[in-house]
């Protein structure tokens, strides 16, 4: 593959090298020249909380200014064990359903875990939001549900982690632009009616190739301004630690205690069992010891 560019490459400078023998009058607009940009007024905007600027003619020219970071939080909430449900749905369905949040979850589950008669519901929701949403679904989350108790609902734990991705940025910005700027000189390169079919040939694969990294740089620079543009929200709803949990293994022994004294029962008919074959044994044993040490006491 190396080798196939090298070759590329070298046909393409010496097809412009012709081009500017032929014709000096030309040399201005020469693709191998650098392309003159017209001159913009930077436009403002906001990455991760930090202003960048647009130049250069478009949005795959962004400059960065300041830092950008990717901001993820995780919040613990324990409540009732009644209302793990309908909170977690609650918070589900509002940010499926309220367009002002811009909310997009990215993970839920609801699972119940322990005995039948006393379930142990267990709840996460991820969530992806802008900025200014974030505090408004968290102040939502603690609001209370009917018939439950402001002072059962806890916030156990928050943590929030910050990544520093503005190098990230900058090198998808830099090589935006040079594959921009090396294709548009290929695609100057195509027009010169000076070209044989196999400089064509070159020129187009080059062009493709060139296109194909584009597309995929642009890509990776959409994933990361959304990553920039919202921060990542991740709950888990948890039961209070109340007097009955706490019973809870107590309830668990003595739900299985007919099922613990079978399995204690078997295990000690087992024992009887295997010590029949040895019965024979031990008797004579003990028989013959009894009648050596009579024999030894008398005498």
């Amino acid at each position: 593959m190396k080798k196939f560019h090298a070759l590329t490459l070298c046909s393409l400078l010496a097809l412009s090298a012709c081009d500017r023998a032929e014709d000096h009058s030309t040399e201005s607009t020469d693709a191998s020249a650098p392309m003159a940009m017209p001159a913009e007024a930077p436009s403002a905007g906001v990455v991760g909380g930090e202003s960048f600027r647009i130049s250069k003619g478009g949005a795959e020219h962004q400059e960065l200014i300041g830092e950008a970071y990717v901001y993820d939080h995780n919040l613990t909430i324990s409540m009732s064990s009644d209302f793990i449900k309908a909170r977690f749905e609650r918070a589900r369905d509002r940010c499926q359903n309220d367009p002002a949040l811009k909310c997009k979850i990215t993970a839920a589950s609801f699972r119940v875990l322990g005995e039948p008669d006393a379930p142990l519901p267990v709840a996460n929701l991820s969530v992806s939001l802008p900025h200014d949403s974030v505090t408004v679904f968290e102040t939502a989350l603690l609001d209370t549900l009917p018939n439950e108790d402001k002072t059962d609902v806890l916030v156990k734990s928050r943590n929030t982690s910050a990544q520093n991705v503005t190098n990230q940025v900058r090198d998808i910005q830099s090589r935006l632009s040079q594959l921009t700027n090396y294709r548009d000189r290929m695609q100057e390169l195509a027009k010169r009616k000076n070209a044989t079919t196999d400089d064509l040939i070159k020129i187009e694969a080059e062009i493709s190739r060139t296109q194909a990294e584009i597309e995929q740089m642009e890509g990776q620079r959409r994933d990361l301004a959304d990553r920039i543009a919202k921060e990542n929200l991740s709950i888990s709803f948890e039961a209070l630690s109340t007097t009955s949990d706490a019973f809870q293994p107590v309830r668990d022994v003595w739900q299985s205690s007919w099922r613990l004294l079978a399995e204690s029962a078997a295990g000690a008919l087992g024992l009887v069992v295997g010590l029949i074959p040895w019965l024979p044994i031990l008797l004579a044993a003990f028989f013959g010891f009894r009648f050596l040490w009579r024999r030894t006491t008398k005498v």
